[in-house]
């Protein structure tokens, strides 16, 4: 799925970039990305979640793939619901 799209790394994810589920649905849009740039350290992004609007985060690992284009995770669309809420540092 999107094998077509150009891979990016973490610190280019475009701005409010959808964030695409494992079916391939969109659960949501990236808000913002986590990470320590000067270390160059991915924690993950803010979820803007469909379509209640909450702003999770959902971490690192849970990303399979980021693009030019979208985020693509490993979430069901069930999964989404249970990630915790964005809390900022």
């Amino acid at each position: 799925m999107f094998e077509d799209e150009t891979p990016v790394a973490w610190q280019a994810v475009p701005a409010h970039a959808p964030v695409v589920g494992a079916d391939g649905s969109e659960i949501g849009i990236a808000e913002s990305v986590l990470g320590d740039e000067e270390q160059d350290i991915f924690h993950g992004i803010v979820l803007r979640r469909s379509p209640d609007g909450e702003k999770v985060e959902l971490p690192a690992r849970r990303i399979k793939k980021m693009t030019s284009r979208r985020v693509i995770t490993d979430l069901g669309t069930g999964d989404v619901g249970s990630l915790p809420p964005y809390r900022a540092r």
